[in-house]
């Protein structure tokens, strides 16, 4: 970064000039003025300063230090700057009139209608509006403008968030939850500053916390205890543990396994696979189905809810499988709260990872858009770590 001061002319004076001050970073430039003017004998245009009055010459000296200070508080953020935002962290710049309920509506509803986000991204932000919304109604705050939402509201909000009951049990809202409704606030105020109504975004020096939540799976074993267990006379329970089993083996979240209709079974390659947008993400899907899943998806071929309606699973509720599942569970002795999403955790590791399938393959099957997701899955499990000690046992004995 370089700083220069220059003179620029008055228009109402022959002979009046006015210090201005350039900034020139990263290829970008910002102009703005001192505050200071002079006459052109007055000014020493090679050292940039006046020719005897130290006060302005001070003055000058103070403001560059200040512009360092912006540009380092700039650079602990980490995001990416230019001199207009280092000009309007020094000076300040026009107050946004945008009120922040009424631009977080705008932005759900253009990303909504443009196809950026899907129906389920859609709840997601509309739930963390409803949190917003709340808080500033406590706060009398509802017609706060963007540019007045600053890092001591954002904990204030922070603090209302950890005092929400989100059910009726009267759970409060985990800490990852928390950051969630932070991280899509956060993007309200990235698209604001896109678009040009506002110059900083509030929460760059907001630490967002994600510990690491641990992912239950079944093993093998367990497994096979669920698969052996005697269900006869009970249609309810088989049909239930077919849905869990048959997201072990696919990956499919509950409500992508709902949604699935018989059309999205195509030949590809001369294999049969799911074809399917994910109702969470919109990201297409390839899946290959394995023997067991196909198993499942021949069992219904004369069923009712096949026939009429070409779903693929029968149709239930997820508070209707997660009850069952317990009781499954329970009869299983697995010693495990048992939901259907831990079905998509037992694919990725206990069906995919510990059978060496690539992470980028689990990846691509579960359907993340990112891989770091992916290798959440990707810690050692007690079966490949028992597979290694093995192979370590026979190497040593040689």
């Amino acid at each position: 970064m370089t700083i220069k001061f220059y003179l620029k002319p008055v228009k109402s004076s022959n002979s009046g000039f006015k210090i201005y001050t350039q900034i020139v970073f990263n290829r970008s430039k910002a102009e703005f003025t001192t505050g200071l003017s002079c006459k052109n004998t007055d000014w020493n245009a090679q050292k940039e300063e006046f020719t005897k009055n130290t006060l302005f010459n001070q003055q000058l000296s103070n403001l560059k230090m200040k512009i360092y200070r912006v540009k380092n508080s700039l650079d602990e953020t980490g995001i990416i700057y230019t001199a207009k935002d280092i000009k309007i962290q020094l000076i300040g710049t026009k107050k946004s009139q945008e009120v922040l309920l009424d631009y977080f509506e705008q932005l759900i509803a253009r990303k909504v209608s443009d196809g950026s986000w899907s129906k389920a991204t859609r709840r997601l932000y509309l739930s963390s509006h409803q949190y917003l919304a709340a808080f500033l109604s406590d706060h009398r705050a509802k017609e706060v403008n963007i540019e007045n939402f600053d890092l001591t509201v954002i904990a204030k909000f922070d603090d209302y968030l950890r005092q929400v009951f989100w059910n009726d049990k009267g759970d409060k809202l985990s800490t990852t939850s928390i950051s969630k409704h932070h991280t899509r606030v956060k993007t309200v105020f990235g698209d604001a500053i896109s678009r040009g109504k506002l110059a900083f975004n509030p929460y760059a020096n907001f630490k967002l916390s994600f510990p690491q939540a641990k992912r239950e799976y079944l093993t093998k074993n367990e497994l096979d205890k669920l698969n052996n267990l005697d269900l006869t006379n009970n249609d309810i329970l088989v049909q239930i543990r077919d849905i869990f089993m048959f997201s072990c083996y696919t990956g499919l979240r509950f409500s992508d396994a709902m949604a699935l209709k018989i059309e999205h079974i195509q030949i590809i390659n001369n294999e049969p696979h799911i074809r399917v947008d994910q109702i969470k993400t919109g990201e297409r899907r390839e899946i290959p189905i394995l023997n067991p899943a196909m198993a499942i998806i021949d069992k219904y071929n004369w069923s009712n809810f096949r026939r009429v309606k070409g779903f693929v699973l029968p149709i239930y509720t997820n508070q209707c499988v997660n009850r069952y599942l317990k009781f499954l569970a329970n009869l299983a002795g697995l010693g495990k709260n048992l939901t259907h999403h831990i079905a998509r955790h037992t694919c990725a590791t206990t069906i995919l990872l510990d059978n060496d399938v690539p992470i980028e393959v689990v990846s691509h099957w579960l359907g993340h858009t990112n891989i770091k997701t992916t290798q959440i899955y990707a810690k050692i499990s007690h079966t490949k770590l028992q597979n290694q000690s093995a192979r370590l046992n026979e190497i040593i004995n040689i």
